[in-house]
Order: C-alpha cells, then sequence, then structure tokens
C-alpha cells in the first residue's frame, strides 16, 4: 500500500517527467521526505530516476490505474 505522498508523486509523474526540483515545489514536500518517497518509489520499481529527471515505469502507471478505479 502507498502513502498519500507516493501515490501524489506516482500521479504527477504520470503526467510526464519531472526534473526533482520541480517535484519539490509541486509537492511542497520537504527535500528529505522528497528523498525518501523517490528511493522507496525507485526500490519498487514504479519510477526511475536518471541524473535529476524522474520518469514513472509501466509498472507504475498500472499502480496509478489501479488507484483511480
Amino acid at each position: 500500500m502507498l502513502s498519500g505522498n507516493m501515490l501524489r508523486v506516482l500521479q504527477m509523474l504520470s503526467e510526464g517527467d519531472m526534473t526533482l526540483k520541480k517535484l519539490r515545489k509541486s509537492t511542497r514536500l520537504s527535500e528529505k521526505m522528497l528523498e525518501s518517497i523517490i528511493n522507496a518509489l525507485k526500490e519498487k520499481e514504479y519510477i526511475s530516476v536518471e541524473g535529476d529527471l524522474a520518469k514513472i515505469t509501466e509498472h507504475g502507471k498500472e499502480v496509478v490505474k489501479k488507484s483511480q478505479l
């Protein structure tokens, strides 16, 4: 089960790739909190991060779809 903030980050990324800086501004989460969420989502293979750019994976897209049912 994903926390509300994790799901929010996934939903934002489902609309398009975002830099970590833009994600932090958009979510208004602290740097530490966002870092923790990003790491958890990467471990679950819901997102990938290349440099400073976060992207949702196909697995992550499935999770977002299921959450919207």
